[in-house]
Order: structure tokens, then C-alpha cells, then sequence
């Protein structure tokens, strides 16, 4: 379970950042620098459709602790999307993610720091691992 307190952090964290129109933009950049085994995975994709799935993914990732503890969920969908059966997503490319998404986070919201940091970490953890767990 996630304090709502550090929920709250972790959303107003991500709310400063959307408020800048290249943080999703730089998170590829980030992603990609990070992660050049998912570059193929991105060959022949419109960025622009992308970020907006990737702005409401972040989305459900910051709100998925609050939750109810059954199927389906939230996530089922998109973890269903990113599994083998589809895109199949690799659990190894969930840390460069996480990691690159606190990265950009960090470069985009004025108000960063090790506690804002702890609280995206603890908020998307859940999601994460349900993600991964679905693979």
C-alpha cells in the first residue's frame, strides 16, 4: 500500500512537468539514449499519438496503488498491450524506463528532490511490477 500523501507528491511532481510541452518528448530522447535495444521498437512510430499514450500510461502508473486488488484492472489493458502476446515489451526494458523517466522528471519540475524522487519511485513501483508481471 502507498501513502496517498506520497501518491499526491508523485502526481503534482508529473503535474509540473506536463506543464512544460516537451517533457514527454524529452523522456524518449532520455529513454532511447538509455535504452538503444528499444530504438528498433520505435522504427516506424508517430511520436506525436505516442506521448499522448504515454502521458495517460504515466497517469494510471501514479494512480494504480489506490487501486482495488482485483482483475481487471487498470493496467490489464496496457499490461496486456506490452505483453509476449503483443508487443511484447521485455521486463529488462521497464528499469531504463523508470530510470529515464526520473531523469526527465528531474530535469522538467523545480521542485525535485529526494523525497519527490522517493515518492515516484514508491508510487509506479506497484505498476511497474504488475506490468512486468503480466509480460
Amino acid at each position: 500500500m502507498v501513502a496517498k500523501d506520497t501518491m499526491a507528491l508523485a502526481k503534482a511532481s508529473y503535474d509540473r512537468c506536463c506543464q512544460a510541452p516537451e517533457f514527454l518528448q524529452t523522456f524518449y530522447k532520455n529513454f532511447l539514449a538509455a535504452c538503444p535495444e528499444a530504438v528498433p521498437r520505435f522504427a516506424n512510430t508517430d511520436f506525436k499519438t505516442q506521448t499522448k499514450l504515454l502521458r495517460h500510461a504515466i497517469g494510471l502508473l501514479l494512480i494504480f496503488p489506490n487501486q482495488p486488488n482485483k482483475e481487471p484492472n487498470l493496467l490489464s489493458r496496457l499490461a496486456e498491450r506490452h505483453s509476449r502476446r503483443d508487443l511484447d515489451i521485455e521486463p529488462g526494458f521497464y528499469g531504463p524506463f523508470v530510470s529515464s523517466l526520473l531523469a526527465t522528471v528531474k530535469q522538467f519540475d523545480g521542485m525535485y528532490s529526494p523525497t519527490v524522487e522517493a515518492a515516484w519511485r514508491e508510487t509506479i513501483a506497484p505498476g511497474v511490477d504488475y506490468m512486468t508481471s503480466k509480460h
